[in-house]
């Protein structure tokens, strides 16, 4: 399946779960404040496990955590946040560690932020193994103090950060 396949069936067979989730990690990650107080807001958000659409055996569970940009570096004064989305797959029934198709966590990311997000989102991590899968997937979208996506701040230093690119 391509990716755009891929991201339609998740759309489909989780919209609820996705909307809600996407609701809760793309509200600032603070109210109100002072510029330190917001920047060091941090929040995880978890998703219940959901199935695998590549995978009949294996449930994925989805985690974002949501920080102010001071929290990521040591410039204080850098507004903003940053949203880190972790992907892992579990066997159903021992709960053991499963690979993950690079694919299929590319079409979670894509169904949880939106196509129009995807510009800006980074993969990080150990890059996938030569079978195209990998243990955890881990994505990162920096947001403005607006909360629009923006490119990585210089201060952001992760030398392993790649564009992800569903072109």
């Amino acid at each position: 399946m391509t990716i755009n396949q891929l991201t339609t069936k998740i759309q489909i067979q989780h919209n609820q779960e996705l909307a809600a989730f996407r609701q809760d990690i793309t509200r600032p990650p603070y109210q109100a404040g002072t510029p330190t107080t917001l920047n060091t807001a941090r929040r995880s958000v978890r998703m219940n496990p959901v199935h695998s659409v590549e995978d009949a055996s294996a449930n994925l569970t989805i985690v974002a955590d949501v920080q102010g940009l001071a929290w990521l570096t040591a410039d204080k004064g850098l507004q903003g946040s940053c949203i880190t989305l972790s992907i892992a797959g579990h066997r159903r029934t021992t709960g053991t560690r499963v690979p993950l198709p690079l694919g299929e966590c590319d079409a979670w990311v894509e169904a949880i932020l939106g196509r129009s997000w995807l510009h800006q989102v980074y993969r990080a991590g150990t890059p996938a193994q030569p079978d195209g899968k990998l243990d955890i997937a881990s994505y990162r979208l920096f947001l403005d103090e607006r909360n629009n996506p923006v490119a990585k701040p210089k201060s952001v230093v992760d030398d392993t950060l790649r564009y992800l690119d569903l072109s």
